[in-house]
């Protein structure tokens, strides 16, 4: 834990201060570039991006995780149209030295996203995603992709808006976001060595982000449940959630210390099942 707290004491104070100027400023990088932990979903899902050192006083398996994604600035089409068509493309790389959990990859795709033009306060859309993934750890590259349809609402309690506590200027606010969609993989030794497994499922995803407290304490829940239709090869029901505490020091909302959980079946680990707790060092732009 000692160096748990050496980590979070070199990298977390300086980050705040680093936090509180760019809250203040409006640069390039700001305007161009997203950073966040995956974009699985709609663009505008608050998932800070996560580092993780871990000490193990009962062995010698200390470990690091790493979870990025960056996201290049969007270009929109059909915006006179009242249609909006949203594209950008994603880098992502996850890393974890953890015995029981390794994974190295890094990937890069394109991501869509299309908006009906209706009147309608609560709005269809439709969610894309392809990509393409390099496993560092096995030496093999894996192909998903990921098709998904979603609401966007205009009035309180509908998915995308953003509700608070009877006051427009308060930052006690939260959203969510539901999803049903298809996803495709193509995942080299996922049960037997040298065969690529071709792997799809129809799953139901629910993403729910409140904030607690103004600029302050944010909790984050991510749920899914895949069913497979492709294989026998692993279980049919994949269920998986992450849940995450996050505080943010100092008045900003760009670098905090977060406490996750994870509990199922992760595709980054190929569908093993996983049960883990960590503390992180987080920032989203």
């Amino acid at each position: 834990m000692k160096v748990v707290l050496k980590y979070l004491i070199t990298f977390v104070l300086p980050g705040i201060t680093f936090g509180q100027v760019v809250e203040k400023k409006t640069t390039w990088f700001k305007d161009n570039v997203s950073i966040r932990k995956t974009f699985d979903g709609s663009k505008n899902e608050n998932k800070p991006a996560t580092f993780s050192l871990y000490e193990n006083h009962k062995s010698d398996n200390d470990y690091i995780n790493a979870d990025v994604a960056i996201k290049i600035k969007e270009w929109e089409l059909f915006e006179d149209s009242g249609t909006v068509l949203t594209l950008f493309p994603v880098a992502e790389y996850h890393r974890s030295t953890n015995e029981n959990d390794k994974k190295d990859k890094l990937s890069a795709g394109l991501n869509t996203e299309f908006y009906f033009g209706s009147k309608w306060n609560l709005k269809p859309y439709l969610l894309s995603n392809v990509a393409f993934k390099r496993n560092f750890m096995e030496g093999i590259n894996e192909i998903k992709y990921v098709g998904q349809i979603s609401l966007f609402g205009t009035k309180p309690g509908q998915p995308g808006y953003k509700w608070r506590f009877d006051n427009d200027g308060a930052d006690y606010r939260g959203t969510y976001y539901p999803y049903l969609g298809y996803e495709y993989n193509e995942i080299p030794d996922l049960v037997t060595e040298g065969t690529t497994e071709i792997m799809s499922a129809i799953f139901f995803r629910v993403f729910l982000e409140h904030w607690f407290s103004p600029k302050s304490v944010q909790v984050t829940i991510d749920g899914i449940y895949r069913n497979l239709i492709s294989t026998n090869a692993i279980k049919n029901d994949l269920p998986l959630i992450n849940i995450a505490l996050n505080y943010y020091p100092g008045n900003q909302s760009h670098i905090s210390i977060g406490l996750d959980y994870k509990n199922g079946y992760d595709p980054d680990s190929k569908f093993t099942h996983v049960e883990i707790t960590s503390l992180n060092l987080k920032f989203n732009f």
